[in-house]
């Protein structure tokens, strides 16, 4: 696949991303990792990265053996009852919880999309997850 530019509408500037093809789950963390050690990002922003992204990055690291610690220097603890995933050269902002306590949306107004109309003003394109993979091989 090649690199692409896009903007979810006109009024957004337009965003250029690399696209890395990599063999492997192994070899794709490994980039991803790699990425994060060259940009240097001093904040990392999810939605909900506490308990799905980072949790889920941590879990298929884990398995190939990629210490996701010692790569990137993101660590997770556990404080009553609740899991948070902070840096040692980074912040990890969550912007669930700030949805959670200051959007003043309704109650199950709450997700991605439903956050992302009502606070960014477009609509996010569904896609079924299983065409995620052909479309992304025909139509990138």
């Amino acid at each position: 696949m090649q690199n692409f530019e896009y903007a979810p509408r006109a009024d957004y500037d337009v965003g250029v991303f690399t696209v890395f093809n990599e063999p492997d789950e192994a070899a794709l963390l490994k980039k991803f990792f790699e990425h994060i050690c060259e940009t240097k990002p001093s904040i990392f922003t999810t939605f909900n990265g506490d308990n799905f992204d980072w949790p889920f990055i941590k879990a298929r690291a884990d398995f190939h053996k990629i210490f996701m610690e010692r790569e990137i220097g993101i660590s997770y603890s556990e404080k009553l009852g609740s899991v948070e995933f902070s840096g040692r050269f980074a912040s990890h902002m969550d912007c669930f919880y700030w949805v959670e306590r200051d959007a003043y949306l309704p109650q199950g107004s709450h997700g991605l999309k439903a956050v992302t109309k009502a606070k960014l003003g477009y609509d996010p394109v569904e896609l079924d997850p299983e065409l995620m993979l052909p479309y992304a091989r025909d139509r990138p």
